[in-house]
C-alpha cells in the first residue's frame, strides 16, 4: 500500500507524481483532456493498474460507442498493462448505453452506485466529451461533476475524467468545478511531433508549472518534467574537488597539472576527424586503468564501431569495457527530446556508480532542445547535475571550420555552452609546410593554473601522442607574433 502521504494516491505514471507534489488527492475529481492521440486513455489505464499493483480497486468507465474490448487489446502490448487483474481489482463498464437511455441523471446513478458497492480508490471516465454532447440543457454537465463530486469525496475515490478536445479549446463551466486540470497535447515541432503534458490547475498542490515532455512507448506512458527545475535526487552541495583525473597522455596531464580537477566539466572543442572522440575515450579508458568507471554517452558512434576504432589505436577501451569499468551506450537523437535523453543520461550514470563521462556529440544533444529559448537553463541545470553527483565529464563539441590557416580565434558555435565548462580543450587541424597538423592547446582551466603552449597532437597505431614543451608549434605562433609586430606603412620606428 502507498504510505508517503495517506492524503494523496500515486499515479504509477513515472515523471507525473512529482509534478503534481506526490500524486492526486484522494477524494478529488479532475479532468484530464486533450487531442485524440495525446495519451488519455494510456494515462487513465495506467493509473488503474497501479492501484491494482498496490493492492487497490479501480473503475474504468467508457462512453464510447465501442466496446472496451479492443481497447484492452491494443493496452496488451504495454509493460503496465493488468490483463491478469482485469474483473477483479480494475473492472471495465461500457456506460454508453445508459448515457443514451438515461442521460447525465443515468449515468450519475450508475456512477455513484458502482462506487458504493465496490469501494474503488481511483475511477476513470473515459469520454467525458460524450457526456458533454448529452446535456440536454446548460448547467446539466456541472450537476453531473457536482453529483460525482459529492460521491468522490463521500467514499475517499478519486475521480478522473477523460475528455478531448480541439486545438485551442474554451473554458467550461465545469473546469471551475474540478480539483485539476491536467492539458494533453501533440504538436509538430518542424518534422518532429512532440507530446507535451500541462497542470493549467491543481487545488491544494504547489504543482511544477509549465510544459513537460511525455514520451509512449511499450512501457506505457512517462513524464519527463522540465530539466531545467531541478532534479531532487542530485546530491546538492558536491562542488569541483581538488583531486584530478588524467587522460592517461603524460604530456597532457603535465599541461594540465595533473589533470581536470575531479567533478570539472571540460569541453573538447575542433572540427571533424580532430580527434575529439578518441581523446574522451582516452579519458575514460584512463579512469577505468585507476580503477573508476566510465559512461560514454554517444550521439554518433555506435559501441561496435567505437570498439574497433579504439582497438586498431590499442586505446585500452575494451578492457575497460571486459572489466565491467566502462559502459558504452549510444543515442539516435534524430526523434529524441532533450528531457527524455538528459533523464536517461543521469539514471544511467547513478545505475553504473560511473564518476568519469564522455558525452560524445553536444551538438546533437542541444539540438534536441524542443523550445530554443530553454538552452541557458537547460544547460545550467546539466552541469548542475553533474557536478552535484560528483561525475567528471568531458563533452566533445564540433567547429564548422574544418582548418585553420591564418590563426583566427575559436569561436564556440553554441552559446551558453563555455559557461557550463569549468575547462576548454581546443584541436585543430593547421596547414603548415605542405600538410596538415593537429594542434591541441589547453585554453581553459576555472581556479587552476595550466601550460598554455601549443602542442602538435598525433594520433598513432599506438594510441595518441602529445608533443613535449620542447617541440610545441613554435613555428605557427612565431608566425602570428610577426603579423602583430609587421608596423604599418609610413610609420617610424
Amino acid at each position: 500500500m502507498d504510505v508517503k502521504d495517506p492524503s494523496r494516491i500515486t499515479t504509477g505514471i513515472p515523471g507525473l507524481d512529482r509534478i503534481l507534489e506526490g500524486g492526486l488527492l484522494v477524494g478529488g475529481v479532475y479532468l484530464v483532456q486533450g487531442p485524440p492521440g495525446s495519451g488519455k486513455t494510456i494515462l487513465g489505464n495506467q493509473l488503474c493498474c497501479h492501484q491494482a499493483r498496490i493492492g487497490r480497486r479501480a473503475i474504468y468507465f467508457t462512453l464510447l460507442s465501442e466496446s472496451h474490448t479492443g481497447m484492452l487489446g491494443h493496452l496488451e502490448r504495454m509493460a503496465f498493462f493488468c490483463g491478469d487483474r482485469v474483473g477483479d481489482e480494475v473492472v471495465y463498464f461500457s456506460a454508453f448505453q445508459v448515457l443514451e437511455a438515461e442521460g447525465l441523471e443515468g449515468l450519475a446513478r450508475l456512477v455513484g452506485k458502482t462506487m458504493t458497492d465496490r469501494s474503488p480508490a481511483v475511477v476513470v471516465i473515459d469520454g467525458f466529451m460524450t457526456a458533454n454532447e448529452s446535456a440536454k440543457v446548460p448547467g446539466d454537465l456541472k450537476q453531473f461533476v457536482r453529483q460525482v463530486q459529492t460521491f468522490s469525496a463521500s467514499l475517499a475515490c478519486t475521480t478522473v475524467l477523460l475528455s478531448s478536445t480541439g486545438a485551442g479549446a474554451s473554458l467550461q463551466p465545469e473546469h471551475t468545478i474540478v480539483d485539476g486540470i491536467i492539458e494533453l497535447s501533440d504538436d509538430l515541432n518542424g518534422l518532429r511531433s512532440l507530446r507535451h503534458l500541462q497542470v493549467l490547475k491543481m487545488r491544494g498542490t504547489h504543482q511544477i508549472r509549465g510544459r513537460h515532455t511525455v514520451e509512449i512507448n511499450d512501457q506505457g506512458m512517462t513524464v519527463h518534467p522540465r530539466f531545467e527545475v531541478g532534479s531532487p535526487r542530485s546530491l546538492r552541495g558536491s562542488v569541483v574537488g581538488p583531486e584530478r583525473r588524467g587522460f592517461g597522455i603524460a604530456e597532457l596531464d603535465a599541461m594540465m597539472m595533473g589533470g581536470v580537477p575531479s567533478g570539472s566539466i571540460t569541453m573538447l572543442l575542433g572540427a571533424s576527424g580532430v580527434g575529439k572522440t578518441l581523446l574522451s575515450m582516452q579519458f575514460l579508458a584512463a579512469g577505468a586503468a585507476a580503477g573508476e568507471t566510465g559512461l560514454y554517452f554517444g550521439m554518433y558512434e555506435q559501441p561496435e564501431a567505437l570498439l574497433a576504432k579504439c582497438k586498431r589505436i590499442h586505446l585500452g577501451l575494451q578492457e575497460g569495457v571486459d572489466a565491467g569499468k566502462i559502459h558504452l551506450t549510444w543515442q539516435r537523437p534524430i526523434e529524441g527530446v532533450l528531457d527524455v535523453l538528459a533523464d536517461r543520461m543521469l539514471t544511467q550514470l547513478r545505475t553504473t556508480g560511473a564518476t568519469r563521462l564522455c558525452i560524445d556529440g553536444m551538438h546533437s544533444l542541444v539540438r534536441t532542445v524542443d523550445f530554443p529559448d530553454r538552452m541557458r537553463a537547460v544547460t545550467a541545470a546539466l552541469a548542475e547535475e553533474l557536478v552535484g553527483l560528483g561525475v567528471t565529464t568531458v563533452y566533445t563539441l564540433e567547429t564548422p571550420e574544418l582548418v585553420n590557416r591564418d590563426g583566427a580565434t575559436i569561436r564556440v558555435p553554441i552559446d551558453d555552452l563555455s559557461a557550463m565548462s569549468h575547462n576548454v580543450v581546443a584541436i585543430r587541424l593547421v596547414e603548415r609546410d605542405g600538410r596538415f597538423d593537429r594542434m591541441l592547446a589547453v585554453m581553459k582551466m576555472r581556479d587552476s593554473d595550466y601550460d598554455r603552449s601549443i602542442r602538435e597532437l598525433t594520433i598513432t597505431d599506438r594510441g595518441i601522442v602529445l608533443a613535449s614543451r620542447g617541440r610545441t608549434a613554435g613555428g605557427l605562433v612565431a608566425v602570428r607574433d610577426r603579423r602583430r609586430r609587421q608596423p604599418h606603412k609610413g610609420r617610424t620606428r
